[in-house]
């Protein structure tokens, strides 16, 4: 019997050590492991206690592996950005022929991007320093949701969601790109900070409004902010202080506009682009959004509508004419696309002809990019469905909390982009607020995880 109890034993531990490769591979196989490795140490990170001066460690270290990333991939720039970069390169010599360009003619409001990159061409003329730049903004969005979580959560959280957001490969590989997503965003989550202070001033509003101006002159997506505003104002407003909410926001508003309004009008008479900053096809975007045959993302069938709009808005009634099955089909694929794939395809696809040059050996770019791709839906499915139980479990809490602006902010975006065109980029403003939400749920799993650890303790040392 005794020897029957010990292969017993022995076939238990085989058993669990066959189950154990039969997993591994399994991981390996699906690029799992790297993932899971990533989050083991994330978690592990975030548990210790007192590590000196972390901010500043994760800034230091979240900048090292974007250079890294951008020096490495250093690939030539495509698509609409190769259209920023000549021109901002023209701009940078006093040549504004580009505002003759197509593009410039009906977006004009991509101009201040490109004035931006052209200043700073002119001082550096060398392309990667605008990546260098976007580098230093993205890892300071890091900061902001580590310094936003710390606040709403705690310690161990904030590290978790910034930590993650620090590895996140989709904000690493949009550094490769110059993109006018890294500095945009982070003016208006500078701005926002402002916003969603205790004890706000009227100073607080007008610093926030010339924030969020100068984001949405850099990328048009200040609307989405300032409807997010005037939401949370309303949520948040008192019998008592009505008069004193309506005069802080109209002073936000004035100045946010005022801004606008005036940068358009000085490109205009300075000759840069004679439209300004305006957006002379706005019905484009939603042509685009409504494409059922695309899921709402570009197509360059529908370009022989672009400079008709009459063909534009005839084209956009047709499309939201179907029937309510088809329509429920065509938003049901966009909210998958926007909120639920992360994709980086649409911007890597550029790139798979290209290769990489690590300690001399050349990697193609296709071999790394399905590891890449699962390290980035491993993260971001994660998060978001962390922030998906933020929301839920901790609601009583976040309509009081300043974290109820993000919940606002996120449910505008939503809105917006169910009817106007999508692309993969365009969720990179909102994942900020995702990260910073998850923090509420991480922290619940790091209580789980400190309880079975102190429960394992105690069982070992009883």
């Amino acid at each position: 019997m005794k020897f029957n109890n010990f292969l017993s034993k022995v076939f238990i531990y085989v058993s669990i050590i066959v189950l154990s490769i039969i997993s591994l591979i399994f991981l390996i196989k699906n690029n799992f492991l790297i993932s899971l490795i990533l989050f083991l140490v994330v978690i592990f990170i975030s548990l210790k206690e007192n590590i000196k001066k972390f901010p500043l460690i994760l800034f230091i270290t979240s900048l090292i592996i974007r250079i890294i990333v951008i020096i490495v991939a250093n690939f030539p720039q495509v698509y609409d950005f190769k259209i920023l970069l000549d021109a901002s390169k023209a701009f940078s010599i006093s040549d504004y022929s580009f505002n003759q360009w197509d593009h410039f003619s009906m977006w004009g409001y991509q101009t201040g991007f490109v004035i931006y990159q052209g200043l700073i061409l002119k001082l550096i003329e060398n392309e990667i320093i605008l990546k260098i730049l976007n580098a230093i903004y993205s890892s300071s969005l890091v900061l902001i949701i580590y310094a936003v979580a710390k606040k709403i959560s705690t310690e161990r959280s904030a590290r978790i969601v910034s930590l993650l957001y620090m590895i996140f490969p989709f904000s690493l590989v949009l550094n490769t790109v110059l993109a006018n997503h890294h500095l945009s965003t982070l003016l208006m989550y500078i701005g926002i900070l402002f916003l969603i202070k205790d004890e706000k001033h009227i100073k607080d509003y007008v610093f926030a409004a010339i924030l969020i101006s100068l984001g949405n002159i850099i990328r048009p997506e200040g609307i989405i902010v300032v409807c997010s505003l005037l939401l949370y104002e309303f949520f948040r407003l008192k019998k008592d202080l009505i008069l004193d909410t309506v005069k802080k926001i109209s002073v936000f508003l004035i100045v946010y506009f005022l801004i606008g309004t005036t940068s358009s009008l000085i490109i205009q008479k300075s000759g840069i682009n004679p439209v300004g900053l305006k957006n002379t096809n706005p019905l484009w975007k939603f042509v685009l959004g409504f494409n059922h045959d695309t899921c709402g993302y570009y197509s360059g069938d529908d370009v022989i509508y672009q400079k008709d709009k009459k063909m534009e808005m005839d084209i956009i009634k047709e499309r939201i004419s179907k029937n309510p099955a088809q329509m429920g089909k065509l938003f049901a694929c966009k909210i998958d696309h926007f909120w639920l794939l992360s994709d980086m395809s649409m911007e890597s696809g550029a790139f798979n002809d290209k290769e990489i040059s690590v300690l001399g050996i050349n990697i193609k770019y296709n071999l790394i990019e399905d590891i890449v791709l699962t390290v980035n839906k491993f993260i971001y499915i994660i998060t978001f469905f962390m922030c998906i139980i933020s929301v839920i479990i901790k609601r009583g809490q976040i309509v009081k909390d300043k974290s109820f602006f993000f919940v606002i902010l996120m449910i505008v975006t939503f809105f917006v982009y169910l009817l106007i065109e999508i692309q993969p980029r365009y969720s990179y403003f909102i994942h900020i607020c995702i990260f910073i939400l998850a923090s509420y749920s991480f922290e619940y799993l790091l209580n789980v995880i400190c309880n079975i650890k102190n429960k394992i303790t105690k069982n070992v040392n009883s």
